[in-house]
């Protein structure tokens, strides 16, 4: 959209200095928009090098050595048609399903601290020669671990505890993973009416625009005007362009809860 905006610029500086040459406009109008020029090809190489900057941080990311120099199409159009927004079950969402799992391993321990509770009794039988009478001997002995007594209780109790923890961990889980669900849901929503009223904003700057030029070529309107209606459109294009890229934190947030990515496939 910078570069959009500094071709139009300089498309009116040219026109300016055709009518300065003409005798039609004042030297202080062309150096106005010399200006304005200016300060779009900086604000322009200033946005090529964040991009070289993301691409780099983009192929780091995906593990690449070679740096990625453009995408293979513009990722915030994919997004333009409304999304396929549920239902989402929160019981099937990541951190429910963790917590659930938690629940399951402190129910398993305290399954096995009860077992522990049964004392591991041993029964050992053996022969022994009396070498005085001449004679073997049967020999029987029984062993009884010494925690016998309090069944384990103290091992039990904890893990009791930590059960009751993790099923509370659970809950909360579920509770708010239902929260984050409508929130994302409304996100959404909110995100495409702003998309929507920012479309239509940019209709209008850039009718404005084009009037505004018209009206300049013939003469009936300053070059004050023009580079106003010019920069009316820069602003509408960037709050097109905000609004875009709050629906794709929106679309991401809700891809997260559905377990999806952020193109709509499963999560491998």
């Amino acid at each position: 959209m910078a570069e959009d905006e500094l071709e139009e610029a300089e498309a009116d500086l040219r026109a300016a200095r055709a009518l300065v040459s003409a005798g039609k406009e004042a030297r202080l109008r062309s150096l106005q928009a010399e200006t304005e020029v200016n300060s779009l090809r900086a604000a322009v190489d200033t946005a090529k090098a964040e991009r070289i900057g993301a691409y780099a941080r983009l192929s780091a990311l995906a593990g690449q050595t070679t740096s990625y120099t453009a995408l293979a199409e513009p990722l915030l159009a994919r997004f333009e048609p409304r999304a396929n927004y549920g239902p989402i079950d929160p019981q099937q969402t990541a951190p429910y399903l963790a917590a659930k799992a938690e629940s399951e391993a402190a129910a398993r321990r305290v399954t096995l601290a009860r077992r522990q509770a049964i004392p591991d009794i041993t029964v050992s039988i053996g022969v022994r020669r009396l070498e005085v009478d001449k004679a073997n001997a049967l020999l029987a002995g029984i062993s009884v671990p010494l925690p016998f007594f309090d069944r384990n209780r103290g091992n039990i109790d904890a893990a009791q505890a930590e059960q009751r923890s993790a099923d509370a961990r659970a809950s909360a889980a579920r509770l708010e993973a239902e929260a984050e669900i409508n929130a994302a849901l409304a996100l959404n929503e909110a995100a495409d009416a702003r998309v929507a009223a920012a479309e239509k904003t940019l209709q209008t700057a850039e009718e404005t625009y084009r009037l505004a030029r018209i009206a300049y070529e013939s003469g009936k309107s300053p070059l004050i005007e023009l580079i106003a209606a010019r920069r009316g459109l820069g602003t509408a294009r960037g709050v097109v362009l905000d609004a875009t890229a709050a629906r794709l934190d929106a679309r991401a947030s809700l891809a997260r809860l559905q377990g999806l990515t952020i193109t709509g496939e499963p999560v491998q």
